[in-house]
């Protein structure tokens, strides 16, 4: 059975999904990543299965309505203007307009069945030159992925990481036969660098594509499944008078160039070229090992070459719609407005 969404539930929801975070007092920490609006050239009616690709969703970095992603814009199409005055957060490689999360506002309307909507003041994209048509307009988590990667096919590609292994002789793991977990041993910080997705193996009582499926840190309770999501039992007991240990394995992302992400930014990682063992999903930043380098939760499976891009969070294709860009000084203006109900 569906669980119903009360008033209150739709509200704090959609504050949720705008990062409606004028209430905020440290920004610093505050989750999720404000939103940017981005116009798109190509001839989409978004649909709920949509997702970005080098033929849908691709933004009027050209004249023409063609795919201008590895290249500068000559449209006058910008990258956006930072909002945000802490330094891990730069959005200035980016192009569009960042939203500031503390310019939403929210209503609720009073009809019986209550409409909860936030619309976000008036936005203009202003052109220097020729971009073709423009055919709508769409939102996503703001990230700071530079032209170099964002959108370029193969600009990324995936390998498996160092295996990390948990647990030892002095330090064991315990598992008890038909128990969902296994709890990590009582020392520092090993929780830190496990997240859903992960691939857990390393030990006899673990079935084969078993995967971490949860993560209780109070506990150090790591939980298993499949790749259905369905609890996976263990067949045998865990401990120091067996196998104290169990390994975790992943797949780590090096882009081609600096990548510009940060630890829960949101993206789009798409399949490359030649490569049919990645799901393709919306993942969030996990970690940066380096500057051309992450890893994502869940964590990402298969090898190969990758693509990737901004997620999509709404998108909408203007009704009147496409207006053509021609001469220097046109301009496309938006409002937003979301709903729940």
């Amino acid at each position: 059975m569906a669980l119903l969404v009360p008033n209150i539930g739709e509200l704090e929801s959609l504050r949720y999904l705008v990062n409606q975070n004028n209430f905020v007092l440290d920004r610093e920490d505050n989750a999720p990543r404000d939103l940017i609006l981005k116009l798109y050239t190509s001839d989409t009616t978004p649909a709920e299965a949509d997702v970005p690709s080098t033929t849908a969703y691709f933004e009027p970095y050209a004249d023409g309505n063609t795919n201008g992603y590895g290249t500068a814009s000559n449209t006058g199409y910008d990258t956006c203007v930072n909002n945000r005055t802490e330094a891990r957060y730069d959005y200035t490689d980016q192009y569009g307009i960042l939203l500031n999360g503390g310019q939403w506002k929210i209503n609720q309307d009073s009809t019986a069945n209550v409409v909860t909507t936030a619309t976000y003041p008036e936005q203009t994209f202003t052109f220097t030159g020729a971009a073709g048509n423009v055919y709508g307009y769409y939102i996503v988590r703001a990230n700071n992925m530079p032209v170099a990667v964002h959108g370029v096919v193969d600009a990324a590609s995936g390998a498996a990481a160092t295996t990390i292994t948990k647990g030892d002789a002095t330090n064991v793991c315990i598992g008890v036969i038909g128990n969902d977990y296994i709890t990590l041993p009582n020392v520092a910080n090993v929780m830190d660098n496990i997240t859903i997705g992960m691939t857990v193996g390393g030990n006899s009582a673990v079935p084969g594509s078993t995967l971490v499926g949860g993560i209780d840190r109070a506990t150090r309770r790591v939980y298993l499944v499949d790749s259905s999501n369905v609890a996976v039992a263990l067949t045998d007991n865990i401990q120091g008078a067996t196998d104290p240990s169990i390994t975790l394995d992943y797949t780590v992302v090096t882009a081609t160039s600096a990548h510009g992400l940060q630890p829960g930014d949101v993206i789009y990682i798409a399949r490359g070229t030649s490569n049919t063992t990645t799901t393709a999903n919306t993942y969030t930043i996990f970690s940066t090992p380096s500057t051309t380098q992450f890893t994502t939760t869940p964590a990402l499976d298969g090898t190969g070459n990758l693509t990737l891009y901004s997620s999509i969070m709404f998108a909408e294709r203007f009704t009147n719609g496409p207006y053509p860009i021609q001469n220097n000084g046109d301009q496309i203006k938006v409002t937003l407005n979301i709903s729940l109900d």
